[in-house]
């Protein structure tokens, strides 16, 4: 299962002595957000038996805590904020809390599903507390089947509202508001429960309260099978990059939501190679009002590795599906170009063989310093990837003794890995590490 963004969650004292340094006095004009290190974040990993969860970081931590849920029992391998850790979860699921300033601490999980329930290999990231998360390529029927899985990070009760959209419109959904997750606790719900028989749906996940956070197992057993982990894509918007998807011209569907009252017209350019070009079908995409459309890639798109561009006169969310076998598939989500050093998981369990890391230059042509580094954090070889304006590149790093990589970007780069063990695949989209974040600035009222 796979990459729902990373939040950072710091300290409500800090977040107020930055505000209390920060705000201008009452004659001075607005400032813009500046950015803040973050001084502990928290996420939140699926577990089970034949999951492997592993815990990271850019910068060595000051503690860390690994709480397994629901019996808060420690786990005592995921807690030494000095090295890259793995461990099999006994629980539904472990939370882990490290502080460190601008540690950037990062979790991810894998596996092999079984065959019973589509099989393939699974590679997705931990999420953090989740506002708003918008997902694609999901079902509740036709032996496609997609379960929501909440994991209270808090000590009180949270709630999420769920919205959900196939390609006749909005479903109404029954008990999909004020879902209810007890403190400490994981609640996994499948899509069937609140709108059965929908091969294809959308889903938005909004937080009204406490500290939740939400990712989605996507499983198949019809004639094209397979697992993968979903998460969330960017919120609806009229521009926006679809990374990382990999090499491979056949099944590949474009998947797109527009959950507002107009219809929304729709180009989709492909940034391949060596240019970014608009393939014949993929310009003028009419989606109607409230409803998810699926557009087949054409194979004038290239077999490549590659993402996609695009822009749109209403806001839409949108999700490209990857099968190039009838074995296993994946996905690739809309994310923000990389506005900091990303976290690429290696030693993740004896399934998971090395990703190819698929780098994208939307705009002007940039460059990605890739570095190896062992489970003492102790860095290896580095290899630096130079990407052209309006171009897609590939990368393959030597992953001897390599336990993750990290990315860091110079230029507006957005970046996936895919990972491949024969017919199987998964497909992580690759996001900042919680370094630092954006911190308002504000002035008092009076």
């Amino acid at each position: 299962m796979k990459d729902l963004r990373i939040l950072a969650l710091p300290f409500i004292a800090i977040a107020l002595v930055v505000l209390a340094m920060s705000a201008p006095t009452g004659s001075e004009p607005d400032r813009v957000p500046s950015r803040v290190t973050v001084s502990e974040s928290s996420y939140a990993c699926p577990a089970s038996s034949v999951i492997t969860v592993a815990s990271g970081q850019v910068r060595a931590g000051s503690g860390s805590t690994a709480t397994v849920l629901p019996g808060r029992d420690r786990d005592a391998d995921l807690e030494d904020a000095s090295a890259w850790r793995t461990s099999v979860v006994d629980g539904s699921g472990v939370v882990v809390q490290q502080p460190g300033r601008g540690s950037g601490a990062v979790g991810f999980f894998a596996g092999t599903a079984p065959k019973d329930g589509g099989g393939g290999l699974v590679v997705g990231s931990c999420p953090g507390v989740v506002d708003d998360a918008w997902l694609m390529g999901l079902g509740s029927g036709g032996k496609h089947f997609s379960t929501l899985i909440l994991t209270n990070l808090g000590d009180s009760p949270a709630a999420v509202d769920l919205s959900l959209w196939g390609p006749e419109g909005e479903i109404e959904a029954v008990g999909a508001e004020g879902i209810v997750v007890q403190p400490s606790s994981v609640r996994r719900i499948r899509l069937d429960e609140l709108a059965a028989g929908e091969p294809e749906l959308a889903m938005h996940v909004h937080r009204r309260r406490g500290l939740l956070s939400a990712a989605v197992d996507d499983s198949s057993t019809s004639a094209s099978r397979g697992t993968e982990p979903v998460s969330a894509t960017l919120a609806p918007r009229r521009t926006q990059v679809i990374g990382g998807v990999a090499e491979g011209a056949a099944g590949r569907t474009l998947l797109l939501l527009n959950p507002g009252d107009e219809s929304a017209r729709v180009d989709a350019e492909v940034i391949g190679p060596k240019s970014t070009f608009t393939p014949s079908g993929l310009e003028d995409i009419k989606v109607p009002a409230g409803s998810t459309l699926a557009i087949t890639v054409p194979k004038s798109a290239g077999s490549g590795s590659q993402a996609m561009r695009l822009t749109s006169d209403q806001p839409v969310a949108a999700t490209v599906k990857m099968a190039p076998s009838d074995k296993d598939y994946a996905y690739a989500e809309a994310v923000p170009a990389l506005d900091g050093p990303a976290i690429v998981p290696v030693d993740i369990g004896p399934e998971v063989d090395a990703p190819r890391l698929v780098l994208t230059a939307p705009g002007e042509a940039a460059s990605a310093e890739v570095q190896a580094y062992d489970a003492d954090m102790r860095p290896l070889m580095s290899s630096t990837a130079k990407i052209k304006a309006g171009t897609t590149t590939w990368l393959e790093v030597d992953a001897k003794d390599a336990a993750y990589f990290i990315v860091r970007p110079r230029g507006r780069v957005v970046a996936g890995a895919t990972y491949a063990q024969g017919d199987a695949l998964s497909s992580l989209a690759l996001t900042a590490a919680p370094v630092t974040v954006l911190g308002p600035q504000v002035r008092p009222v009076s």
